[in-house]
């Protein structure tokens, strides 16, 4: 079963799509407001897998709110033609979808599509899981401490002060931030070599550590501590 995510201004227009999506087992939500509100609300879009994006929705619209859907890791699907987004300012857009239906689409074509993109889905399941049980393997046993407390800060900034208390139990001090430095480093290297991406820890200068929406996700759904 998937969790599809209808975006249209229209909901009437889409009903026999998720008819047909939910006579396969689908779970389906259809939304006229959420594309306006995704990127002050994205843990709601991160509940779905697939979001089918309507031709009500105009390409410039989608591309405000694009960068918030794909970093949720949604297969996003799109109702319209390719072609029309080529050779405009909008072709970035592309790569970034990954399929187009139109409504001339038959409805059994349709769901084929779906059952590919569920496919998928699992195959990237399964890559992100063995990538993280390889990723956490080879923390020591600082830097289990460092990436426990920031995600503790469920996707918030946590400062350079609160994690040197945190891991050595004493105030900032010159020893202290450069071996927080170190430490950092070192995850972040480690992470980009089992394929994460390096943007997934973020160093704000002067100030602290975050971990991006992916990795938070992966930690609190793993039970992630500091024992190993």
């Amino acid at each position: 079963m998937a969790k599809i995510l209808i975006i249209t201004k229209n909901p009437l227009a889409e009903q026999a799509l998720q008819l047909a999506l939910q006579k396969i087992n689908d779970e389906v939500f259809c939304s006229s407001s959420l594309l306006e509100q995704v990127d002050f609300y994205p843990e709601v879009v991160g509940y779905f897998s697939i979001a089918i994006v309507s031709d009500t929705i105009s390409s410039l619209e989608l591309s405000k709110h694009l960068d918030t859907l794909k970093q949720k890791d949604l297969l996003l699907i799109r109702k319209g033609n390719s072609e029309q987004l080529k050779g405009t300012d909008l072709e970035w857009m592309l790569p970034h979808i990954d399929g187009w239906v139109t409504d001339q689409m038959p409805m059994e074509e349709f769901i084929e599509e779906i059952a590919e993109m569920k496919e998928q889905i699992g195959e990237m399941k399964n890559d992100t899981s063995r990538s993280y049980k390889k990723f956490i393997s080879r923390l020591t046993k600082n830097e289990r401490k460092v990436l426990y407390y920031l995600s503790q800060a469920k996707g918030g900034q946590l400062s350079r002060e609160k994690l040197c208390q945190e891991i050595w139990g004493t105030g900032m001090n010159t020893s202290n931030v450069c071996q927080l430095s170190f430490l950092v480093s070192c995850i972040r290297e480690k992470m980009v070599h089992v394929g994460f991406d390096e943007k997934e820890l973020k160093t704000m200068w002067g100030r602290g550590y975050q971990l991006g929406d992916m990795l938070v996700s992966l930690l609190d759904k793993n039970d992630f501590s500091i024992i190993s």
